[in-house]
């Protein structure tokens, strides 16, 4: 009976591992172009373009740099570096930029799973609407007073975590494309200084088990269970 039990574990646990292997995990961070892409895996942060009144993503491919946090930004959460369309758009050094709406954007590639969920971490300044693949995940927040940043988050000192949960918005392995609209709407003049724009972002997708991976996992387990009913009953 022992040698029995030991049995079906370790086919229990063989199914089980093999659902583990098969699944597979997309980190994501954000960073400049030419920078390290700290182990994530995505592209560099590009900085698609500006517009004044329009909230619509502009199209683009530019480049963007790392910024510094200094004292008036949190500092960007691990494996991320805060990026901007200029050097000086951060904390420190700061240019004042004109008022309005900048959009960068990353792309990724996907495994071989169909439905992915995890989580996406995101700061911006002064907040920032986000989009998978042409699809709205986590709306501007309101900017309320704007004194430093907006007042609720995606904002500049705390971590806005979204979950994302059975994601079928990822397209077969070709390329998939995160899209940030960040809005400056600043009280600072243009041209001045101390009024900063910037964003940062990490996220982890992971594979959600396929269906019939986790029928298999239920009938063997049923099946041990049967066979164990019927030795007892011997």
């Amino acid at each position: 009976m022992r040698l029995f039990l030991k049995r079906c574990a370790l086919a229990a646990f063989a199914v089980v591992s093999a659902g583990i292997a098969s699944a597979d995990t997309i980190q994501l961070g954000s960073y400049g172009t030419g920078d390290a892409s700290l182990g994530n895996g995505n592209t560099a942060i590009d900085y698609a373009g500006y517009s004044a009144t329009s909230m619509t993503p502009s199209a683009g491919v530019g480049t963007s740099y790392a910024l510094a946090p200094g004292l008036l930004w949190a500092t960007a959460v691990t494996g991320s570096t805060w990026v901007g369309f200029a050097p000086a758009a951060g904390p420190v050094g700061t240019s004042n930029p004109a008022l309005g709406y900048y959009t960068f954007s990353t792309s990724f590639t996907k495994g071989s799973s169909s439905l992915y969920s995890g989580s996406l971490s995101i700061m911006a300044d002064d907040t920032a609407e986000v989009f998978l693949n042409g699809v709205v995940v986590a709306p501007f927040a309101p900017l309320g007073s704007d004194y430093h940043c907006a007042d609720v988050v995606p904002d500049c000192l705390t971590v806005d975590t979204i979950f994302l949960s059975n994601l079928a918005l990822l397209s077969g392995v070709d390329a998939n494309t995160f899209t940030f609209v960040v809005q400056q709407a600043g009280l600072g003049p243009v041209g001045g200084t101390g009024d900063p724009t910037g964003l940062d972002f990490s996220a982890l997708l992971s594979a959600v088990p396929e269906p019939n991976s986790l029928s298999l996992l239920a009938t063997g387990m049923l099946g041990c269970a049967a066979a164990i009913y019927r030795r007892r009953s011997v």
